[in-house]
């Protein structure tokens, strides 16, 4: 089985005779389908000068006839066509009533999965463009004016359009020139549903108040209440005319009698709720999540006409977030949990751009432009500043709720960057979420927010505070590798895919057994990268498996990809829909597709990952914080819990991390950690500047502790500071030395040493 690029699933020629049996009912199949296709079928030969239309019929009944290499090439070719019209393919597919269904089937069932995806990928993007051909949409507004069949028809091309058809429906209603057509118009425009709404709530900013008034009829025979809390403004805004206002009331009732509830709170509070509709991504109000690209729709003042920008289908939910909480705002500025959802929608819109949610460098620029922002406008980290720290908490708390990694680590930065400890910790309710995020999946949000906390220097104890020094201590360990689990219990298949995925930068547990391999996870890795599960485990089932691993919350957020045996191919396509860190990959699948899917998930939600670079930071502050809770020495928190992690970054490849760990160690009053930096000091093929360092900080060691070395080790520092030629060295030797303070007649030893007669 293979995955193809348009993540369709396809399991071999050995599916031939299924497919012609699931054809056989409405195709006429001759005995050569029965068989495999071999040297006793006719070569064919692919004209140069064929059309597209005769290319895709050819390349259809081909495969219908169980001939794929001779299928496929008719689908190479129409593939190959240049200035292919996706709207003349979706045409020729349209006269072959079957042609969507066989695709489908060659699609899960064929070798030729690939270039059948291809193809129906094609006549998908020729429904999507005629949908939008202004041409076609006014032609058929024209046509609404002619008999009662051309009528229907219309309507029925102008509801297809969609979304598309409303800028000119609504241009229609406004141009005197078209009055004639106004009552088919009024008639239509609730005919096109759900679609219509968002246009139309923008378009009820219109100067013409009679059209205005149909404009709101339609709104209310649709029947959606994401509408309500635009009309609700029509009716408390002191410009709108009696009529309008009873116009909008009357929507309004109606929307309620169809949706079966009432819509009860002020209008803030409305477009308030409609905004965390947006945010959460529900499925009443989300975008078409099979699209890459969504409208959102915007009113001309000066042109009286509705226009759309185009959005990346990921942020759309975000944008319009934004928008709802702006209406809010400008209508109860002080709501502050309108400002805080605003601030979340914010942060994650730029994390689903691909931006660092934790930088406000105004010079980082999206993987993708999104044109709803003026052209100039800051980062989201200089907004949750400018809030102030309990607004970042309140997002914090969305953040921990949803467990969304990028938009809690932009909130704790902005805590980390503006808050005291009296903003940080204390026993109201807003400021837990702090605290709860060292429970959070994303392990760098867990070190974030024990920085975050360690930084402010709490003196007063706090649920949770003994979880801080550990999380720091955690940092410490980080190599910046990803961290991967395999499970499948075909041992040939799991020690090649391990092999696939292990490389200096990864490393791989595999196991047979679900459970056995969640046990090793606990023990032997800090976080856990992405999980790749075998569509074919026992005990557990792949479905409770899944079902497991999300119940355990450090686990809840990690990336899952389904490795997809032909047998469990309809189970896996129907399991965890909507879950953004779910993907699907062919069992059989190289290393270049099995890292493909685990980094769609990674760029389709945000997740910043652990690489060596950020380890290094997030160890290099984690020292900073230590030796700041040490030295103050009144804090809640016990930095020897840190120590054998601290000793352990004494051998870390970064002599600024092992410098700073022996900064900090020479602050706790142990032998282990005096000791620890003794060694790094005497060791000779350390470099000068870390032994340099290293004394230092046993000098301060000796100063806070007194001797606490072992005897070999005093014997080799006396020798280095009489004996050693390094003048640095030895300076920094006797520097040590004396802080140390071990014998009275060691000064006179040293004098007597440079005696020459």
């Amino acid at each position: 089985m293979s995955v193809n690029s348009c993540g369709y699933r396809s399991y071999g020629d050995v599916g031939l005779l299924m497919l012609v049996a699931t054809l056989g009912a409405w195709a006429t199949v001759p005995a050569l389908a029965q068989q495999p296709e071999g040297a006793q079928a006719p070569a064919v030969e692919v004209s140069a000068d064929a059309g597209a239309e005769s290319l895709f019929n050819d390349f259809l009944h081909y495969a219908r006839l169980g001939r794929f290499t001779a299928a496929d090439g008719f689908a190479k070719a129409l593939l190959a066509k240049p200035d292919l019209d996706p709207v003349a393919i979706l045409e020729a597919a349209e006269k072959d009533r079957k042609s969507v269904e066989t695709l489908l089937i060659l699609i899960k069932n064929s070798s030729i999965g690939l270039n059948a995806a291809k193809v129906l990928e094609l006549i998908h993007e020729g429904e999507h463009l005629r949908r939008q051909d202004l041409g076609r949409i006014q032609a058929n507004i024209a046509k609404l004016g002619g008999d009662p069949q051309q009528e229907y028809l219309a309507t029925r091309y102008l509801a297809d359009s969609g979304e598309y058809a409303i800028p000119a429906m609504v241009a229609a209603l406004l141009d005197p020139a078209q009055e004639a057509l106004r009552p088919r118009l009024i008639l239509a425009l609730p005919q096109i549903g759900k679609p219509a709404v968002n246009p139309l709530v923008m378009a009820l900013r219109m100067r013409d108040d009679d059209i205005r008034q149909h404009v709101i009829r339609a709104l209310g025979e649709i029947g959606y209440p994401q509408a309500v809390p635009y009309l609700l403004r029509l009716t408390i805004d002191e410009k709108t005319s009696e009529a309008t206002r009873q116009a909008a009331a009357a929507a309004i009732a109606r929307i309620e009698a169809i949706s079966g509830r009432k819509l009860e709170g002020t209008t803030p509070e409305l477009f308030f709720r409609l905004a965390e509709k947006y945010y959460d991504e529900d499925e009443s109000v989300r975008a078409d999540p099979r699209l890459d690209r969504a409208n959102v729709w915007y009113w001309d003042e000066v042109g009286q006409t509705l226009n759309p920008i185009v959005v990346p289908t990921r942020i759309f939910g975000a944008v319009m977030a934004l928008r709802c909480t702006e209406e809010a705002l400008r209508l109860e500025p002080n709501q502050t949990d309108a400002i805080a959802l605003w601030l979340a929608a914010n942060t994650r819109r730029e994390s689903r751009l691909g931006m660092n949610t934790e930088s406000g460098d105004p010079s980082e620029s999206p993987q993708e432009p999104d044109a709803t922002r003026p052209a100039v406008f800051p980062r989201a980290l200089y907004f949750t500043q400018a809030a102030g720290p309990r607004y970042a908490h309140l997002m914090l708390r969305r953040a921990v709720k949803d467990r969304d990694a990028a938009v809690a680590l932009g909130a704790i930065e902005a805590l980390r960057v503006t808050a005291g400890e009296s903003s940080l910790v204390g026993t109201e309710d807003y400021k837990q979420p702090l605290v709860q995020a060292l429970h959070f999946p994303n392990l760098l949000v867990r070190i974030r927010a024990a920085l975050a906390l360690g930084a402010a220097l709490p003196k007063s104890q706090f649920v949770g505070s003994e979880l801080v020094v550990p999380m720091l201590a955690t940092a410490l360990k980080q190599t910046g590798k990803a961290q991967m689990l395999v499970v499948d219990a075909d041992q040939e298949n799991l020690n090649r895919v391990m092999g696939e995925l292990r490389n200096a930068d990864t490393e791989v547990i595999g196991e047979t057994n679900f459970y056995r391999a969640m046990s090793r996870v606990r023990v032997e890795f800090q976080t856990l990268s992405a999980v790749y599960l075998s569509s074919d485990l026992a005990d557990p089932g792949l479905p409770v498996a899944l079902d497991e691993l999300r119940a355990e919350f450090v686990y809840a957020k990690a990336p899952v990809i389904f490795l997809v045996k032909p047998q469990q191919a309809v189970l896996v396509e129907d399991m965890a829909p909507g879950d953004l860190y779910v993907e699907r990959v062919d069992a059989a699948a190289a290393g270049a597709a099995l890292r493909e899917r685990y980094e769609r998930i990674v760029a389709r939600t945000g997740e910043r990952s652990i690489d060596a670079e950020l380890a290094l930071s997030l160890a290099l502050q984690s020292t900073e914080t230590l030796r700041r809770i040490a030295a103050d020495g009144r804090t809640v928190f016990q930095v020897g819990l840190a120590e054998p992690a601290l000793i352990g970054a004494l051998s870390s490849s970064s002599e600024e991390l092992q410098v700073r760990a022996a900064s900090v160690l020479a602050l706790l009053p142990a032998e282990t950690a005096q000791r620890s930096i003794a060694h790094v000091a005497l060791t000779a093929e350390n470099t000068e500047s870390l032994r340099v360092a290293a004394f230092a900080s046993l000098a301060e060691s000796a100063k806070n502790f007194a001797n606490l070395l072992e005897p070999a080790q005093i014997k080799e520092l006396v020798r280095l500071a009489r004996e050693e030629e390094n003048l640095t060295l030895r300076t920094a030797a006797s520097q040590a030395l004396g802080a140390l303070n071990i014998a009275d007649n060691q000064a006179s030893e040293i004098l007597r040493s440079y005696y020459r007669g």
